[in-house]
């Protein structure tokens, strides 16, 4: 059995709530996910989670943001809008220096014939999630708009049903139920980092940012937004080419019924709540992650 690194606790609850703080009103002028971020990087510089390479990384990420909602000039968005791209994708990846996220989960067999599984508390991957938000969605802060991402529930369903069933078919996974699996006391922090790390950064990047700056673009085209849904679900699937041919084509299909999601109601928390419904499913019931 793995034991969680005494950092674990003040990481997690810090970084829980600037991920939370999303989703409250700015205090005063001040943005409340801003205060949050900050409390959270604070926590993890105390605790060794990330150096002065990965502050300035975050902070430098936070003003490009800031700088292309101020800009007006095309040229200059753009540029801008490319910078955010790239420093986002090296955070994310995990190749930009200055954190060292913490090891949750060391070579878990989770499947019985599945490769097995690492979990880090990615500190990087989810300030790109937070920040991104922030910056290209509106998060809900009001019952009209948490009821707006609650029509979604139709996506929401058929989405992870459709991926895992073709899944099943092609022989990617198979049924793999855990409900009494001697590890599965972990299944609560798989999901909960799955939750406000994975979904909350990769819908903020391909459905907030790659999928709403191209249906923007694109809007004078009567086709645009399904040209941009489509791009944005392709880009998504080749994010996942390191799991081969197989898994590029699920998840480009994963990312149509996010991307729909997101299209049909314009809330970011539609499409998060569809890709972690998927992910949670595949993880509780099917092979994790994949058969080999």
């Amino acid at each position: 059995m793995n034991s969680l690194p005494p950092s674990f606790w003040p990481l997690a609850a810090t970084w829980l709530l600037a991920v939370l703080s999303l989703w409250v009103p700015p205090l005063g002028r001040v943005p409340a996910w801003t205060a949050g971020l900050a409390i959270a990087v604070a926590t993890a510089v105390w605790h060794g989670a990330m150096q002065p390479a990965g502050v300035l990384a975050v902070l430098v990420l936070a003003l490009l943001c800031a700088g292309w909602r101020r800009a007006t000039h095309s040229v200059a968005k753009g540029l801008l809008l490319t910078a955010v791209v790239l420093l986002s994708l090296g955070l994310a990846m995990h190749v930009v220096p200055g954190f060292a996220n913490p090891l949750l989960l060391d070579k878990l067999q989770v499947s019985a014939g599945a490769a097995a599984v690492s979990l880090y508390l990615n500190l990087d991957k989810t300030a790109v999630g937070i920040v991104l938000c922030a910056t290209f969605a509106a998060p809900a802060r009001n019952c009209a708009a948490w009821r707006s991402a609650a029509a979604a529930w139709p996506v929401i369903v058929l989405t992870p049903v459709i991926v895992l069933l073709a899944g099943y078919g092609a022989g990617v996974i198979a049924i793999d139920p855990k409900w009494f699996a001697g590890w599965f006391h972990y299944a609560p922090l798989f999901l909960l980092t799955n939750l406000f790390t994975t979904c909350l950064a990769e819908e903020a990047f391909f459905r907030a940012l790659v999928q709403g700056q191209l249906t923007e673009a694109l809007s004078k085209r009567q086709d645009g937004p399904r040209i941009a849904l489509a791009a944005a679900a392709v880009l998504f699937g080749v994010a996942h080419a390191h799991g081969g041919a197989a898994l590029i084509v699920l998840a480009t299909f994963a990312g149509f019924g996010y991307g729909l999601a997101y299209q049909r109601t314009g809330r970011i928390e539609a499409a998060i709540a569809t890709h972690f419904a998927l992910n949670a499913v595949h993880f509780l019931m099917f092979t994790y992650p994949a058969l080999r």
